[in-house]
């Protein structure tokens, strides 16, 4: 039903798209090409194959990485976006495009990190992927004093007047998500799952 390959440089405007509109990621157009021209192993799709009347195939599904920036590791690939189309889940297409990647992100790294919503937790756990950290986006004009003595922040970043704060704990449970970002009084709050290659 899906081919799952490498994108290319004519794959992009429609990838971004995708992701924009699937998936809710939106980087500009000059990130989105950045990015590929560094890591091209790291975006990959999946497409109906083209039509007997010669007409092009539908992308179903796709995903895109990067591995290097201020929140990498030496060692880790991140997944920025992954998504099937509406209508097109619980086919094993998201399964086989996280293959996919993770196959291009060994050229890259050792470990695949990604920052993953409450609804697909369940997707990445049955992929190989541990949860490691809670990742929690904080306005800077809305931190709190003595946010560090409320949970344990084991790493922080800036961008764009918003402070992205990585929270460590001792057991995972989705509760302990949503007790991060109430004590940092955070707009959202994912968790950070990793999975050695």
């Amino acid at each position: 039903m899906a081919t799952i390959r490498t994108a290319t440089v004519a794959d992009l405007a429609a990838m971004r798209t995708f992701e924009r509109e699937f998936v809710g990621h939106d980087v500009s157009p000059a990130v989105f090409r950045e990015r590929f021209e560094q890591f091209p192993e790291l975006f990959v799709l999946a497409e109906t194959a083209d039509d007997q009347d010669g007409s092009e195939g539908v992308l179903l599904g796709a995903a895109s990485g990067y591995a290097d920036g201020p929140e990498v590791d030496d060692d880790t690939a991140v997944l920025a976006a992954i998504g099937v189309r509406n209508g097109y889940e619980g086919n094993g297409i998201g399964r086989e495009l996280l293959t996919a990647f993770e196959d291009g992100a060994r050229e890259h790294a050792t470990v695949v990190s990604v920052a993953s919503a409450d609804d697909v937790e369940g997707f990445y756990r049955a992929c190989g992927y541990e949860p490691s950290l809670v990742l929690v986006q904080v306005a800077e004009d809305e931190l709190p004093t003595g946010y560090a003595d409320r949970v344990d922040v084991v790493d922080e970043r800036s961008e764009d007047g918003i402070r992205f704060l990585y929270v460590g704990f001792d057991e995972y449970r989705p509760a302990v998500r949503v007790d991060a970002r109430d004590r940092l009084g955070g707009s959202a709050a994912n968790t950070i799952f990793r999975k050695e290659l």
